[in-house]
């Protein structure tokens, strides 16, 4: 029941995050065990843990189409990993590439946006 309702709580704040994101091009990906999603108006990107899998929810990202970076959230299922821009260099103007990863598991697509 824990486990279930911090998942609820994972999901309402996610959904609480991306609806308060007033950019047009707030984007987010959801998947088996991982959900995350961009903030344009902070530089910001968050990662939640979906699944009590034993697995890593992953951020994958490219700025201005560098080298990927690799963000992992590693507090296990329900849990939330904020991942900043002086952590991934990103700065407004930049192009971003980013996507979602479970570690063994799903991939999402790649987003493709302005920062």
């Amino acid at each position: 029941m824990r486990k279930k309702l911090a998942l609820l709580a994972l999901a309402t704040a996610a959904v609480t995050v991306v609806t308060a994101a007033t950019s047009a091009s707030a984007d987010n990906r959801i998947i088996k065990g991982a959900y995350v999603y961009y903030d344009p108006a902070r530089n910001m990107f968050g990662i939640g843990d979906t699944e009590a899998d034993g697995r890593t929810a992953y951020l994958e990202v490219s700025v201005n189409g560098g080298p990927r970076q690799t963000f992992g959230n590693h507090n296990g299922s329900g849990t939330w990993r904020d991942v900043y821009s002086n952590e991934t260099g990103i700065r407004d103007g930049n192009t971003l590439a980013w996507r979602a990863k479970v570690g063994g598991g799903a991939t999402s697509s790649w987003v493709y946006e302005q920062a």
